[in-house]
């Protein structure tokens, strides 16, 4: 089959999938095959919640610096807690960023001679609720309403690929398993210094998850979507709706059926302020090998033979056997003073021995 290009990124209403289900199983099955994005509306998180949302993410990061440095992930081995601006490397280039990253509060069970992946789950690191009242209770909200979401469309992913609904989930999600999210501020470019250039983040594509749930939190370009021919498609804000992307673990998990496109984020035009966004990332289980999930062969061959891609895949060849593992270096190449702070060896066998910069 040729390579099919887009244009745009659709928009799915959720409420379609009661109303008509069949018209937007088809829906959602273009988008998962041809496209790996679609913006999802109808999803019932309501837009006075999403509004609190945006004033708590702005709130946080208009805290003193020496507020946000005291949740430094630095101090933590689950690379959970704030990167200060450019802190964080993609494809060996600075993003120009600063960022929250949270989960569903589990405690540390890791110890020593357990396997290392265990050690990236554990307690939030937080401001004091003095410094920003109400600021983690809206979080985890967030983070358990996101988490809905993503388990509610995994299901119909599932069945627009011909599987039952529960076929990803039972097979690929710890019942309770620790997924990330991220509060994220870009600078306008007119806020950064001439030698840092305009990556916000580089070209990439969502490694070890299923699904991603971004919130585009203001109205601010920046989010671009690359399509299989190469060319990048701008993915503007559209108000009360998530932009959804598959992961590199579903995609692997389902037989490359399902696309997981590479995207990049730009920062913003001079004079705009920044840009925020809130990404929550299901992921998929650590603990064992993967194999992909059986398909039907009536949609494996609706399979894109060519997709043009700007992002590695670092580590690719470890995610089938040991996905935990996988998952590490990824964190440790992407925050490398944390990763040689907390894996030390682990970072040298892999040739990452420079902090970032």
């Amino acid at each position: 089959m040729a390579t099919t290009d887009f244009t745009f990124i659709p928009v799915l209403d959720l409420a379609k999938a009661i109303s008509d289900k069949d018209a937007f199983l088809a829906e959602l099955q273009h988008a998962l095959i041809h496209i790996g994005f679609f913006y999802v509306k109808g999803h019932g998180i309501t837009p006075e919640f999403l509004d609190n949302l945006t004033k708590q993410t702005i709130g946080f990061f208009d805290l003193p610096l020496e507020e946000k440095l005291k949740t430094d992930k630095i101090n933590s081995p689950t690379f959970l807690g704030y990167s200060i601006q450019g802190n964080e490397i993609t494809k060996d280039k600075k993003d120009n960023r600063e960022q929250f990253d949270f989960a569903n509060e589990l405690p540390s069970t890791w110890s020593e001679g357990r396997h290392v992946h265990e050690r990236l789950t554990g307690p939030n690191l937080w401001p004091d609720e003095g410094v920003l009242p109400g600021f983690r209770q809206s979080i985890l909200s967030f983070h358990a309403q996101a988490q809905a979401l993503a388990e509610t469309l995994t299901r119909l992913v599932a069945e627009a690929l011909g599987l039952e609904p529960n076929a990803l989930l039972d097979r690929y999600v710890l019942p309770g398993q620790q997924h990330r999210a991220k509060l994220i501020r870009y600078p306008a470019v007119d806020q950064l210094d001439p030698q840092d250039g305009t990556q916000g983040v580089g070209p990439h594509r969502d490694t070890a998850s299923l699904l991603t749930i971004l919130y585009q939190a203001n109205d601010l370009p920046g989010l671009q979507i690359q399509n299989h021919s190469g060319a990048w498609i701008d993915a503007p804000a559209i108000p009360n709706t998530f932009v959804v992307n598959i992961g590199t673990g579903l995609e692997y998990l389902v037989q490359s059926i399902a696309v997981a496109t590479t995207h990049r984020v730009l920062n913003p035009p001079p004079g705009r302020g920044p840009r925020y966004s809130i990404p929550f990332f299901l992921g998929g289980r650590l603990d064992q090998k993967l194999d992909p999930i059986d398909i039907p062969q009536r949609i494996l061959d609706q399979r894109p033979q060519t997709v043009v891609t700007d992002s590695g895949h670092q580590f690719h060849q470890l995610y089938a056997n040991d996905p935990g593992l996988y998952a590490v270096l990824n964190r440790i190449s992407s925050h490398r003073d944390v990763g040689i702070k907390f894996y030390p060896q682990l970072a040298k066998d892999h040739n990452i021995t420079t902090p970032n910069t």
